[in-house]
């Protein structure tokens, strides 16, 4: 007979487990598995989903002294050390200009080992360019972290340091989506929004730069989101940063000084008076829905009988509206004009700012002449109306009512380009 072959045991196969065949199966699989599975981890080694980036923390002028007060406090201050450490970063930050890591350094040792877990540092903005005019007003350029440019002016008072007053007049957005025909910002479309921290910082950087040259004229005490963009499009950011300057943690303005300009947003116009005591000033520039819906296509949404609708729904006893009305040559400034003006007011508490055209991007909206200006304003005042004629400021450096953004359209347009709508 024929020797019998030996065949290989399998791995882990002790020859005493041949004796039984179910037991050898087994450890054969088991074996099998082992080694496949190894194998796969050497050839293959799992996928994981990356752990989502941690959300940024929110810049310190994004958000009210009071605000941070409750959120140090959540995080296990003592609310008398959430408060006093609250206060301290606000007087060292909008007060005395203190660098943001010597703030935080000086805190307490309690506050300051909280603190960077619980609030980022505030918006920066970089001055790109001051321009001043004959009247000293004076238009500054920021630059924002993104690249992106806006624009805000130093407006000093007319009447000298006596009785006078100094106003910061504020960007709520990059750019503007309502695109008024008369406005330079308003060509530029919409390219992003404003953080309420942006938007504090504007004004913070212009208290500096006049509290440092002012000399005897007043120092700010007012601010008008009269800027690039429209405030109620960007309504949250905007209540946000009246907070702040507001509060007396920080600038301790009255919400009475600060007029927030809106060219008629219907929809947000409640919204806006119940949320804050500043005041609503309303862009009309025309006394029917024909020639304001050319002027301002937002008139195609928000008709001039929803505006009133939403305006006496809105306005509660002692509040009244600031209407602003920009008066060009022979389109909107006749006396018949002037009464269709005057019907339409008759039912809102009101007041009347008259505004003689600046250059815009149409040269054929003039303003008109002077006399025709006077005409228009004293048969205003004949009927009860209470009207006033507002002269422009910084016209000269394209500070004035509608100028802002058009020296730097080209820098503009090509961000516009290359960045999104909303990004940063």
């Amino acid at each position: 007979m024929g020797s019998r072959r030996r065949l290989p045991l399998a791995a882990g196969v002790a020859p005493s487990q041949l004796r039984d065949p179910a037991r050898t199966l087994m450890t054969v699989l088991v074996s099998l598995s082992r080694s496949n599975h190894a194998s796969s981890m050497t050839q293959r080694p799992p996928t994981t989903s990356p752990l989502p980036d941690a959300p940024a923390l929110p810049g310190f002028s994004d958000q009210s002294p009071e605000r941070w007060v409750a959120a140090l406090s959540d995080a296990g201050l003592r609310p008398q050390q959430a408060r006093n450490a609250a206060k301290q970063l606000s007087r060292a930050w909008y007060d005395d200009g203190t660098a943001w890591a010597d703030c935080i350094g000086e805190l307490p040792r309690a506050a300051r080992e909280v603190a960077p877990n619980v609030l980022g540092a505030p918006a920066p903005l970089t001055i790109s360019e001051r321009v001043t005019a004959e009247d000293r007003t004076s238009r500054l350029l920021f630059r924002t972290t993104s690249g992106h440019l806006i624009e805000t002016v130093i407006i000093p008072s007319e009447r000298g340091a006596s009785g006078g007053r100094t106003t910061v007049c504020v960007s709520s957005q990059v750019g503007c989506g309502r695109r008024c025909v008369f406005c330079e910002t308003g060509k530029l479309g919409l390219l992003r929004q404003l953080s309420a921290g942006e938007i504090v910082e504007q004004f913070r950087q212009a208290r500096q730069i006049w509290e440092a040259e002012r000399g005897p004229a007043p120092p700010i005490t007012n601010v008008v989101f009269m800027g690039m963009g429209e405030p109620l499009d960007n309504l949250d950011a905007v209540i946000s940063a009246i907070e702040t300057l507001c509060h007396d943690f920080a600038f301790g303005l009255s919400a009475k000084r600060i007029t927030v300009s809106t060219v008629g947003v219907a929809p947000k116009v409640e919204e806006f008076l119940r949320r804050t005591k500043a005041h609503l000033a309303v862009s009309l520039n025309a006394p029917d829905d024909a020639r304001r819906t050319a002027l301002m296509p937002v008139n195609k949404r928000c008709s001039m009988a929803e505006l009133k609708t939403a305006l006496q729904a809105g306005l509660t006893k002692g509040r009244d509206v600031l209407f602003e009305y920009v008066l060009f040559d022979e389109l909107n400034d006749s006396l018949d004009d002037a009464e269709l003006l005057r019907a339409w007011l008759q039912d809102v508490p009101a007041r009347l700012n008259l505004i003689p055209a600046n250059p815009g991007p149409d040269p054929a909206l003039r303003q008109p002449t002077a006399e025709r200006v006077w005409a228009f304003q004293k048969y205003l005042l004949d009927q009860g109306v209470r009207a006033l004629v507002r002269h422009p400021h910084g016209r000269d450096v394209g500070g004035a009512c509608g100028q802002l953004a058009g020296t730097h359209r080209t820098q503009l347009e090509r961000l516009a380009h290359t960045q999104g709508p909303h990004g940063r």
